[in-house]
């Protein structure tokens, strides 16, 4: 869409934006009253006036709307988008507009949404799997795309949208119980933890849907040849492949997320659950026998005085916590007359093997000083165009560094740099020959620069 249509289509959204989206609630409510008798067979598909005003009266009715609706005016607002007039004989009947259905069902959706109806697996199955036909050419997948996929993308987020909508908003009340004073928590956690039974249930659902995928997936995968001979066609399959890999990887971390407050939430619920089940029977348990201690016990007078003393019951004995008001003001020495005080031994530093550690530091530093010096003479010879032998050169590093580390990581390093370069042709004879002459095999390796 370039910028002057955007601005076209927005102009025109405007000026009839008070017929699109209607802001009063009569309106709203009428359109949710008709929607309703069509689906509960109160009223035909293809409406009458009569059946229209009835409607009407209602919502004035619901409203508590004394001096009632104005209905020419509320047919006006709704024949512009929500309503078609038909003629049948001699009678004018009404039919809602599909913008007008659609309408309605968002709305009740969103404000109580079915969860038990919304069948994704079927979804997956029937509408948005990619047939055969549908990958044939670029306009029959730009169909599927437009009238199967984008479809079933609405419905599906939908029912995510709604289905994390209810999780939050339980998780929300949850934290209710959590606070004193709340009256039967006992029973509000039994109905909630009934209701995340159903959400994870719920969510099963939707993961054992979203197996249905990865077909959908390798179908348009394998169909990409087909779209690679134009260049228009290719840059269309490639924003569709893209789009379904974007919402699928979106509608997974989704049902992560929902999944994961869901467990978080029953974990939480049956802790406290539980928590609440011992609380009362050890409150039912105190209430036992405080009703034991009154039906039982008795006062009885004491011996040469006006006091009585109460006698508890026979089956109930009295038991004396011993308490003694002694107080030590120092630890008893006897408790700790053995007393070993630890100490870590003295460190030690090995001064051989520090000097033979830096011997070596600065043996291997040397090393690669001299091939680094050694692979420079040579990559001045190629760079002027002289072939290079390796084995006058391994003879060379031999006898002036007296070993066999430099000279093999100057063979290593210079293979390394030269293999993958169009401008030197690299000989590597692997023959060897024998007897050896020595105790070294030495491969014979040429390197010749190309003529430019």
């Amino acid at each position: 869409m370039n910028l002057q249509n955007k601005e076209e289509l927005f102009d025109n959204i405007a000026k009839n934006f008070d017929y699109l989206i209607p802001r009063d609630v009569e309106t709203i409510f009428l359109l949710l009253n008709l929607q309703s008798k069509i689906e509960n067979k109160e009223i035909d598909d293809i409406f009458s006036q009569k059946d229209f005003e009835d409607a009407v009266d209602e919502v004035g009715l619901m409203l508590k709307r004394e001096r009632g609706i104005q209905k020419e005016n509320i047919s006006k607002r709704l024949s512009q988008h929500f309503y078609t007039t038909l003629k049948l004989s001699e009678e004018y009947r009404y039919e809602l507009t599909v913008f007008a259905k659609d309408f309605t069902k968002l709305l009740l959706n969103e404000v109580s949404p079915n969860y038990e109806n919304l069948e994704l697996v079927h979804t997956f199955r029937r509408t948005l799997p990619v047939q055969d036909d549908d990958v044939t050419s670029i306009d029959k997948l730009n169909y599927w795309f437009a009238h199967h996929y984008s479809s079933s993308k609405k419905f599906i987020h939908a029912h995510t949208d709604n289905l994390q909508r209810f999780v939050d908003k339980k998780v929300s009340e949850l934290r209710v119980l959590l606070k004193p004073n709340v009256d039967n928590p006992k029973e509000m956690i039994t109905q909630f933890l009934i209701i995340f039974e159903q959400l994870g249930k719920q969510t099963e659902g939707i993961t054992h849907a979203l197996n249905f995928k990865q077909e959908i997936i390798d179908k348009l995968k394998y169909s990409e040849a087909t779209f690679k001979d134009k260049r228009e066609d290719w840059e269309q399959y490639d924003r569709i492949y893209n789009e379904v890999i974007t919402f699928f990887e979106n509608i997974d971390s989704r049902v992560l997320s929902i999944n994961d407050k869901i467990q978080q939430a029953r974990t939480r619920l049956k802790s406290l659950y539980d928590n609440l089940r011992y609380k009362q029977q050890y409150k039912l348990r105190i209430e036992k026998f405080l009703l034991l201690l009154l039906k039982g016990s008795k006062t009885v007078d004491i011996l040469n005085k006006q006091d009585k003393k109460i006698v508890l019951p026979s089956s109930v004995v009295k038991k004396e916590i011993v308490y003694h008001r002694d107080k030590f003001y120092f630890p008893p020495i006897i408790d700790f007359a053995e007393y070993h005080k630890m100490e870590s031994p003295f460190y030690q530093e090995d001064e051989e093997f520090k000097r033979l550690s830096e011997e070596d530091k600065i043996k291997q530093l040397a090393r690669q000083e001299n091939t680094i010096k050694w692979m420079d003479n040579i990559r001045g010879e190629i760079e002027q165009g002289r072939q290079v032998v390796f084995e006058q050169w391994m003879d060379k590093i031999v006898r002036i560094e007296d070993n066999l580390e430099v000279p093999i990581d100057v063979c290593f390093g210079i293979i390394d740099e030269y293999k993958n370069r169009d401008d030197v042709q690299l000989d590597i004879d692997k023959t060897l020959i024998m007897p050896l002459s020595s105790n070294v095999a030495l491969w014979k390796l040429k390197i010749t620069p190309k003529e430019s």
